[in-house]
This record gives structure tokens, C-alpha cells and sequence, in this order.
């Protein structure tokens, strides 16, 4: 059956997991070394049932295969349950208690299953299976007494640990591990030494309940965190540049602060030397280049740090015209240009004021430079089902569809004065970003340019009142 190359895949996947999670603690280790021992039990079944089949020499190959299946059942039936017998100590942390008595409890649960070997060798055990009533009655006695405990020990850690989140992670554990290990020791060890030979197979059901447990444990690393596994969705490759920018402006600014430093000095001692008559054009030259420099990375360094939100209940209207002001007077009588901001008063956002009023003059000052011969910039905002809209529309020059695109990442822009870095949106859309907010762009050549911020509901107050 497919079902057990489903199991075998989903059991392996939560194995890795559980290991990944965290190498260096026991609990982890000693989980994923059992859930080894039960993954080999599916894979050999896959195997001899669903992957040789596909070969035209079939029954060559199987019959090459049965010493394998021997030893890979010899494993699982022997060794699984003292594995994970082994991990549920360690998950009552006896090991912080009571070392010693661990250490001497690590090797007598495999006393057992060593013993059982002599009696029934491990390359035979296929041949046990089929003919032995012994063989089931031993190790059905063997897996359902080490489930039996298994269920006791874990059962036991949760219900000494005290109230808390240690003790909620402890009861998601639990709910993962607990049921496919007893689930598998009941369904193969009371149906095959009864010879319910038509529940044989009930053992692979336990496909579906690992699928279960395997969205459990997915869930709670993505909300909680599970076995020092936690998960969050992050937009990955623009937090990549903003970090490396950042690192890159730190190593960067140390240098050129040590060599600007330099430079300056020589120029001011050339000065000196000049003071009795006109300084030369090029010593001029020389500082405003340095003041370049100086102001290239401040600008970095302050656009690609890490941004630390100081939120409060902040009226959009006000934001608006604190970016505003400072463009409103100069548009006016050098371009002719007219910002209009078209917000209800009664419109306020839990936001940081610094870095939103900076993104509002970023996209503002973009919008007043793209405007040639006078024009008009217009802010509107709109309240959805899902978030609220703010869009900045300029009537400048646009921009084009291949250059649009790449408008967000840092470095890029389309302006060639010294002034611009290429910083200003790519520090927008990170501030924005960390307001669980978007920033998008539309734009046309010759009819303009559209910038829209979203912001979810919970972040956003109408008329006094929170959206939820």
C-alpha cells in the first residue's frame, strides 16, 4: 500500500524535527534515536511492499531482502520501546536528580531484548513471525509492558511539574509522542498473538495519526515553540539586505571614519599653510567630498539599522502634516507644486511617530522631486475589511515598469545627484514592515507615480474606537 511510504516520509520528517530542534538535549536525542527504531519498521515494509514490486525481478530481490527485513524487525521490536522508555526519563528530568540511577537504567532496559536475541535470533525473525506463537507471546509482553511504562513516565512529568508554560510544553509533548508509540504496541501485539489476521495491518493508521501530530508540532513551533523549536514567518529576503547593509554600514563607517579623520586633518594643516593667501579650489574640492563621505554614511547607517518601534496612539492627520510642513513652503514657490492631504481627523494609528513621520516625508519628498513644472501631490486614506489604505499620488514623471520593480531595494534609485542613495523607500518599506504593515507602487511614464501603505486593522482607531 502507498500508506507506507506516506508513514515512512512522515514519521522521518518528525524524527529529523525532533532532533533539529535541539541537538544537544537528551530529551530530543533519545526521541529521535526511537523514533529511528520505528521509521526502519515502516521503510522495510515500504520497501518489501511498495518500492521491490516495481523491479521485473521481484521475488530475486526479495528474497535477497529478508535477512534486511529480519534485522530492521529485530531492531524495531527489540530496541524501540527501551529507546523511548530511555528519552521519557530523561523528560522527567531524572536526570538532574538522580544521575547514577539513570546511568544504571540506560543498560538494564536493554537487558531484555539482548536476552530475547539468544532465543530468537535476529536473522530469523521473519520466520518467527510467521510460525512462532512464543515469538508474539515474548515480545507482545516485552513492547506492551515498555508502553505501559512509557505512558506512566510521561504521564508522571506533567503531572508533577508545576503550573505554568513548562508545564503547557510539557502536556504538547505528550499529546505528540504519547499516541503513535502505544497506538503501534497495541495494534501489532494484541492482533498478530490472537491471529486477528484481519487487523494485521491496523498498525498503519498510525500514518494518519502521525500526519496529526506532525500539524500539532508545526503549529505549536510557528505559536509557542516546541522542544527548543520555534518558528516565525519573516519576509526573508528583505530582512537578508537590511541586515547585511547594516553589518556592511558598521564595518564601512569605522573605516571611513578613521580615514576622513585623516584627510581632514591634512586639509586643515593645508590651510594653514595657504593663510596668507587664497586657498586653493582644490582644498575646497577636497572638503566638500569629505562632508560627502561623512553624510553618505550617516545616511546608511541610520536607514539600515535595526528598527526598535516606541509605539503610541498617533493622530494620522497630525503625522501628515509634520511630514508636510516641511515641504509645503519651498514646493510653493520654487515648483508650484500643492500637497493636498485628504484625512478625516478622527483617524488615529498605534505606531512609532518618529519612523512613520520619516517614511511620510520620504515618500512625500519623492513625490515633490519627481514633479517637473508644477503639479499636485494628493494623500487619501481608505479603511477596508482588512486593513487601512494610505496612498501618496503624484502627477510627476513616473517611473518605468522594469525600474519599478526594483524600487523597494536598497541602493537603487533613479536619481543621479550625490544627494540620493537609494535608501529612502528601502528604509520605508522596513520601517513599514515592522508595523506588520505593505508598501506597494504603481506608477505610469508621464501621468505619475502611486505609493499605497497598508496597515492591519488592529494598528488602526476610527472615531475613538480599536479594530479588531
Amino acid at each position: 500500500m502507498a500508506l507506507n511510504i506516506l508513514f515512512s516520509v512522515v514519521l522521518l520528517i518528525l524524527v529529523m524535527m525532533f532532533y533539529l530542534s535541539n541537538p544537544r538535549n537528551k530529551v530530543n536525542k533519545w526521541c529521535a534515536f526511537g523514533g529511528f527504531m520505528f521509521w526502519l519498521g515502516v521503510a522495510k515494509e515500504a520497501v518489501l511492499y511498495n518500492v521491490i514490486p516495481m523491479f521485473d525481478n521481484a521475488e530475486n530481490i526479495a528474497a535477497s531482502f529478508m535477512p534486511l527485513y529480519s534485522i530492521f524487525t529485530w531492531m524495531l521490536y527489540s530496541f524501540a520501546m527501551p529507546t523511548v522508555i530511555i528519552a521519557a526519563l530523561y523528560f522527567c528530568n531524572l536526570h538532574e536528580t538522580r544521575l547514577s540511577l539513570l546511568r544504571v537504567l540506560r543498560f538494564a532496559v536493554y537487558i531484555p531484548a539482548i536476552v530475547f536475541s539468544f532465543f530468537f535470533p535476529p536473522l530469523a525473525f521473519r520466520d518467527y513471525q510467521l510460525t512462532s506463537l512464543a515469538f508474539w507471546i515474548v515480545y507482545a509482553v516485552h513492547n506492551l509492558a515498555g508502553a505501559a511504562v512509557y505512558t506512566w513516565l510521561l504521564c508522571r512529568s506533567v503531572h508533577h511539574e508545576k503550573q505554568g508554560e513548562e508545564r503547557r510544553q510539557k502536556k504538547r509533548v505528550v499529546l505528540v509522542i504519547l499516541p503513535p508509540v502505544v497506538f503501534w504496541a497495541v495494534s501489532v501485539f494484541l492482533t498478530h498473538p490472537f491471529e486477528f489476521s484481519g487487523l494485521f495491518n491496523l498498525w498503519q493508521i498510525n500514518a494518519v495519526i502521525l500526519l496529526a501530530g506532525l500539524g500539532i508540532l508545526v503549529v505549536m513551533t510557528f505559536r509557542d515553540g516546541f522542544m527548543g523549536l520555534k518558528l516565525s514567518k519573516e519576509n526573508y529576503d528583505w530582512n537578508t539586505d537590511i541586515d547585511l547593509i547594516g553589518r556592511g554600514a558598521d564595518y564601512w563607517g569605522h573605516m571611513m571614519k578613521n580615514q576622513t579623520s585623516k584627510m581632514e586633518l591634512c586639509v586643515d594643516e593645508l590651510k594653514k599653510q595657504y593663510a596668507d593667501s587664497k586657498n586653493p579650489e582644490e582644498l575646497a574640492i577636497l572638503s566638500r567630498s569629505i562632508d560627502s563621505i561623512k553624510n553618505y554614511m550617516s545616511k546608511i547607517k541610520r536607514h539600515s539599522q535595526n528598527i526598535v518601534l516606541r509605539e503610541e496612539q498617533c493622530n494620522l492627520r497630525e503625522l501628515l502634516n509634520d511630514a508636510i510642513a516641511v515641504y509645503m513652503p519651498v514646493s510653493r514657490v520654487s515648483k508650484n507644486i500643492t500637497i493636498n492631504a485628504n484625512i478625516p481627523d478622527d483617524i488615529f494609528w498605534h505606531c512609532d511617530k518618529s519612523h512613520i513621520t520619516e517614511v511620510f516625508s520620504n515618500i512625500i519628498s519623492n513625490a515633490v522631486e519627481a514633479i517637473r513644472g508644477g503639479g499636485v501631490v494628493t494623500i487619501v486614506g481608505e479603511l477596508t475589511k482588512k486593513h487601512y489604505a494610505l496612498r501618496f499620488t503624484d502627477t510627476g514623471a513616473g517611473v518605468d515598469k522594469t525600474e519599478l520593480r526594483k524600487i523597494f531595494e536598497p541602493f537603487f534609485t533613479t536619481k543621479s545627484t550625490e544627494k540620493n542613495f537609494g535608501l529612502g523607500l528601502a528604509y520605508c518599506k522596513n520601517v513599514v514592515m515592522k508595523h506588520e504593515g505593505g508598501i506597494y507602487a504603481e506608477s505610469e511614464l508621464d501621468k505619475g507615480t502611486t505609493i499605497t501603505i497598508t496597515l492591519p486593522l488592529k494598528r488602526v482607531i476610527c472615531r475613538g474606537e480599536k479594530h479588531e
